[in-house]
């Protein structure tokens, strides 16, 4: 089979939206944030596993119940309806509720839980990442869903800076920083989230390339745009690799501190991950026996190497 050109996000239902658009040129982050690199080592066989610290909501408990009675209070126009039924969840959620004009917000227990669940975009809509008190939220509908709600839920900022504010692009400290802090990477006051389309370092899509030059991918030739994500059929030659495996890089900046932010113990993107300023890879379902392939990779690619769990 020839290379997958797989222009998907991260999940079956969503739809990637490739663009080569760049984000906000601050890309620091606040000082008293930075994390350091994980731990390089001599020895080949040893692969870093960052150290996790999920950060605990301390405010006021809230419940679905008070999420909808603020909907509809903040926008009574759009009667407000609320829906158990499985058939109508989204990604997990535990409950959605709808408007007439077509705004449907989904809940969750926390925001690590919405932010594990959500893959980018949704049918023709992108997906927006909310918070009430506790509990994790996912919009999807049009922009304006997302003005009209926003004295209710609290949105993480896109690609708005002011003096005191940067933007969050991925380059390596940030990702660190993601790895460390998980989801509460996205909601520090002092930083902003980067466009949805943006790759601020507006990469091409190098590593994926090389690797199937080394005859990683089943086949040796590979193109692809830059700013997007793409995947290879992995050759079934490399230890761990399942037919239908696929070696993926993503260079959009949302998509990969997504991935960096999301939980280890959801094993979503696999076990292991190699990424470098402005690109991230991985095999979808990786474990430990795809360590010694992830270790023959990162000879050729020679980017940072760690293991999620």
């Amino acid at each position: 089979m020839k290379i997958k050109h797989l222009f998907v996000t991260f999940g079956l239902t969503a739809v990637l939206f490739v663009s080569a658009c760049s984000g906000g040129q601050n890309t620091g982050l606040p000082e008293e944030s930075l994390t350091p690199s994980p731990s390089k080592t001599t020895d080949p066989d040893v692969i870093p596993t960052p150290s996790a610290t999920p950060v605990a909501y301390e405010g006021e408990q809230k419940r679905y119940e008070d999420l909808l009675e603020a909907l509809k209070a903040a926008y009574p126009a759009a009667n407000w309806a609320q829906s158990d039924k499985a058939e109508d969840q989204i990604n997990k959620s535990e409950v959605s509720f709808r408007s007439k004009d077509s705004c449907g917000i989904y809940g969750y227990q926390s925001f690590q839980s919405a932010l594990d669940n959500d893959f980018g975009s949704y049918g023709d809509y992108w997906t927006t990442l909310g918070t009430f008190g506790q509990l994790g939220t996912i919009l999807i509908g049009a922009d304006s869903c997302v003005e009209k709600t926003s004295a209710v839920i609290e949105y993480p900022v896109f690609g708005k800076t002011d003096a005191e504010t940067e933007v969050l692009t991925a380059r390596s400290e940030n990702i660190n920083y993601c790895l460390a802090r998980l989801s509460a990477c996205f909601l520090d006051g002092a930083v902003s989230l980067p466009e949805r389309r943006s790759s601020s370092f507006d990469k091409d899509l190098t590593e994926l390339e090389e690797l199937a030059k080394a005859r990683f991918c089943v086949d040796p030739y590979f193109w692809g745009e830059p700013g997007g994500i793409n995947s290879c059929e992995a050759s079934t030659d490399n230890p761990g690799i399942q037919e239908g495996d696929s070696i993926t890089e993503v260079t959009m900046d949302l998509d990969i501190l997504r991935l960096a932010a999301s939980s280890p113990s959801e094993q979503r993107f696999g076990k292991y991950m190699i990424y470098g300023d402005g690109w991230a890879l991985f095999i979808r379902g990786s474990s430990e026996s795809h360590k010694q392939t992830f270790i023959e990779m990162n000879k050729v690619i020679k980017g940072t190497l760690i293991a999620k769990y």
